[in-house]
C-alpha cells in the first residue's frame, strides 16, 4: 500500500472518530437543556401540587370540625330532657377538638343575625362575603345560626344552654370560614397570599315532645 494512501486513510479515520464525539457532544448539550426546560415544568407541578394537597387536608378538618360542632349542640339529654349543649361556649369546644389535628383554632364571631349568602341562596350557604373571612391567612372564623323551631327567630350568638326541650326540631347551623395560607411563589403570584375556604354543616336540634 502507497504510504500516502495510508496516512489519508488513517486521517480519514480519525476525521471520522472526531465527527463523532462531536454529535455525542452536541446531543449531551441539547439533552442537558431539555432537561433543564422540563425540570422547571416538573418543578412548578410540584408546587401547585403541595399547595392543593395542603388546601385539601385543611378543607377536610373543616369539614369535619363544622359537622363536628353542630352534632355536639344539636345533642339531647334524655334523662335531663334538654339540648345541655346547645351554647357557644360548648360547640365551639367541639369545634376547636375538630380542628385540634390540623394545629389551628377557630375565633367564634358573635352576631345577633345568622351568617347570609351574598346571593340569593338560603341563609348560611355560600357564597359568603369576603368580609365575613379572616383578613390573616391560617386563621379561622367561626358563625353559629341558632334557629327556633318552626323559624319564630334566629339568632347569632346563644350565650346559655336551655333548661327545657322547647328548641327541640329547631336548627343549628355551623359555619367555618378559612383564609387559607398558599406557601409557595408561583400560586402566591396566581391568587395571591391566601384563598377562601369555607364549610356549613346543618343539624336538626334533637328532642323527644
Amino acid at each position: 500500500m502507497n504510504l500516502a494512501l495510508l496516512f489519508a486513510h488513517g486521517g480519514r479515520r480519525r476525521k471520522a472518530a472526531g465527527d463523532r464525539t462531536t454529535v455525542r457532544g452536541r446531543q449531551a448539550g441539547q439533552s442537558l437543556v431539555e432537561f433543564a426546560i422540563s425540570s422547571i415544568v416538573l418543578l412548578l407541578l410540584v408546587m401547585g401540587l403541595l399547595d392543593l394537597s395542603r388546601a385539601f387536608y385543611f378543607s377536610v378538618n373543616l369539614q369535619g370540625a363544622a359537622r363536628e360542632g353542630a352534632r355536639h349542640g344539636a345533642w339531647f339529654n334524655t334523662a335531663a330532657r334538654t339540648n345541655n349543649f346547645l351554647d357557644d361556649a360548648d360547640v365551639m369546644s367541639a369545634v376547636n377538638a375538630g380542628l385540634n389535628g390540623a394545629g389551628i383554632t377557630a375565633n367564634f364571631i358573635p352576631s345577633g343575625n345568622c351568617l347570609t349568602p351574598t346571593d340569593s341562596n338560603v341563609f348560611n350557604n355560600r357564597p359568603y362575603s369576603s368580609a365575613a373571612f379572616p383578613i390573616s391567612t391560617q386563621q379561622v372564623n367561626a358563625y353559629i345560626c341558632y334557629t327556633a323551631p318552626g323559624a319564630a327567630y334566629q339568632s347569632g350568638t346563644r350565650p346559655a344552654a336551655p333548661t327545657d326541650n322547647t328548641w327541640r326540631l329547631g336548627d343549628i347551623n355551623v359555619s367555618l370560614l378559612m383564609n387559607f395560607g398558599l406557601i409557595t411563589p408561583l400560586i402566591q403570584g396566581i391568587f395571591g397570599n391566601g384563598i377562601n375556604i369555607a364549610y356549613n354543616e346543618h343539624f336538626t336540634i334533637q328532642g323527644k315532645p
